[in-house]
């Protein structure tokens, strides 16, 4: 609705049947809006909005309806004393048109009246919500197994159990010109940058559209680099993680009817680890760290090692497997860049297939569907075995990968680093590491170094990268969010 329109500009009068009609101007074609007419005690009519299947009707009946219809009291146009009447703790008084809308829209009950000059809105919600379980797509070991879910207020609520301080703040914020949703940033107030937190609010206060169907959009439209495919927030569903992101003085970005929660700032490394990387021994997290890194690098060039290494570079294979590599691409007419994008290909068709498909259909399909096809492929002499093995052990280390979406610009970079491979050998693969690295390295995430604690160099952070040190060596914040309390516990000044 057009925001120069008169009606946003209209408050109640004294005409009970004009403020009727104007609200009914505003919710017409609105089925789900339940009208109920009362007459209180003083022979003064008035009306209740409320969304059905949005609130409690027996709480309404009890709580509301009951004791405005049984005033007697000369004072019933009072604000104190309707307020010690309803026995309601969220209760305000809108006289804007469109304000009165809006809370019955945000699920609110609305009472207008002839005997008063401005409307009661009282909030008695209640609506089927999903219950609280572990992510699908985030699976911890070790750890706790709830995840968030699509009510913001279940969700802030999760966070508040888990941080029992009243430093832990909430900014809320309204977006979405047609869907009106509620967005809050939660921090960590004696520990978050306050610079930081002004600038993100400035971004979500800026963002302009119609509405939202998830957390991904307005991502896209407050990071810094909109154009990179490397993602510059992270996004979970894991409270465990936010928890510990918000200890570090993160931010985390959380929008109504959606379960995904967005961190920052974060930076290249945040992507490649898990919470149960802190729930088992430092050694044994270190381990899994470096093996994700491994299986990046695997993710990333083993594709395009093959092909540079088969179309230019292949006097550097043994001469035993090079025997062996040369009688089983004999069968295969195409080059190796064709061989390898066809695989590629095929086994982003199923990984696509299997997601959509239900749980216990998508495990069968991706099994059989890839034994099939690449073994008839074998034979058929359209592919090599080398290059199945290749490809499926890529596949197996992008799983590894904690982050779908850092999984995803993986994906991505691989075909990039195939085409340069084809076309230069060895030396498109050295191109395209230099290009990769200058790419992350001008990266920002609310504007701070996306590859830090690399460039700029920061020792001392290096302990929690690319391996894990002893929990009781990691006092010390990470600087990336430019903490206002460096220091974890309670460690006296002497000491820092």
């Amino acid at each position: 609705m057009d925001k120069n329109n008169k009606v946003f500009k209209d408050i109640l009068t004294s005409d009970y049947e004009q403020n009727i009609s104007k609200i009914e101007q505003m919710l017409t074609d609105c089925p789900d809006i339940v009208r109920t007419k009362v007459y209180s005690n003083m022979d003064s009519e008035g009306c209740f909005f409320y969304v059905q299947g949005l609130v409690d009707v027996d709480l309404i009946q009890r709580d509301f309806i009951n004791p405005v219809i049984n005033l007697k009291d000369s004072n019933y146009n009072q604000f104190n004393f309707l307020y010690n009447t309803i026995p309601v703790g969220s209760i305000n008084y809108p006289v804007n048109i469109y304000d009165i809308v809006n809370e019955i829209m945000l699920g609110n009950t609305v009472f207008i009246s002839k005997a008063l000059e401005f409307a009661v809105s009282c909030s008695l919600k209640k609506f089927n919500k999903r219950a609280i379980s572990e992510p699908e797509i985030e699976k911890n070991v070790r750890g706790s197994h709830d995840g968030f879910i699509e009510d913001l207020n279940t969700n802030i609520s999760i966070l508040r159990m888990r941080i029992k301080n009243p430093n832990l703040k909430f900014k809320i914020f309204r977006i979405g010109a047609s869907t009106n949703q509620s967005i809050a940033i939660a921090y960590i107030q004696n520990i978050a940058n306050d610079v930081l937190l002004q600038t993100l609010c400035e971004k979500i206060s800026t963002v302009d559209y119609d509405g939202f169907i998830g957390i991904g959009s307005i991502e896209e439209m407050i990071i810094d680099h909109p154009y990179s495919i490397f993602p510059q927030y992270n996004i979970t569903e894991r409270p465990d993680k936010i928890t510990a992101d918000l200890l570090e003085g993160k931010f985390a970005i959380i929008l109504e009817s959606t379960p995904t929660v967005l961190i920052a700032p974060v930076n290249f490394y945040s992507f490649l680890q898990a919470p149960d990387d802190y729930n088992v021994p430092w050694f044994s997290g270190s381990f899994l760290r470096l093996l994700r890194m491994s299986c990046l690098f695997i993710a990333i060039f083993l594709p395009g090692l093959y092909i540079a290494i088969i179309a230019y570079n292949y006097y550097i294979i043994p001469v035993g497997l090079l025997v062996n590599i040369a009688q089983s691409r004999s069968r295969v007419p195409f080059p190796p860049i064709i061989e390898a994008t066809v695989m590629e290909i095929f086994v982003e068709i199923l990984r696509e297939a299997a997601i959509r498909l239900p749980t216990y259909i998508g495990s069968i399909v991706g099994v059989v569907s890839g034994l099939i096809i690449g073994q008839s492929a074998v034979e058929a002499g359209i592919v090599s075995s080398q290059m199945v093995i290749a490809v499926a052990l890529t596949m197996i280390a992008t799983f590894t990968i904690p982050m779908y979406d850092m999984g995803i610009a993986l994906r991505i970079t691989r075909f990039l680093v195939m085409i340069a491979a084809a076309v230069f050998g060895m030396v498109g693969i050295m191109i395209s590491i230099l290009l990769l690295i200058a790419h992350l390295v001008v990266l920002e995430s609310l504007g701070q170094p996306y590859l830090q604690p690399i460039e700029p160099l920061k020792l001392r952070e290096l302990k929690d990268t690319n391996m894990r040190a002893s929990i009781k060596h990691l006092k010390r914040r990470p600087d990336i969010a430019k903490p206002k309390d460096k220091w974890r516990g309670h460690k006296n000044e002497e000491e820092k």
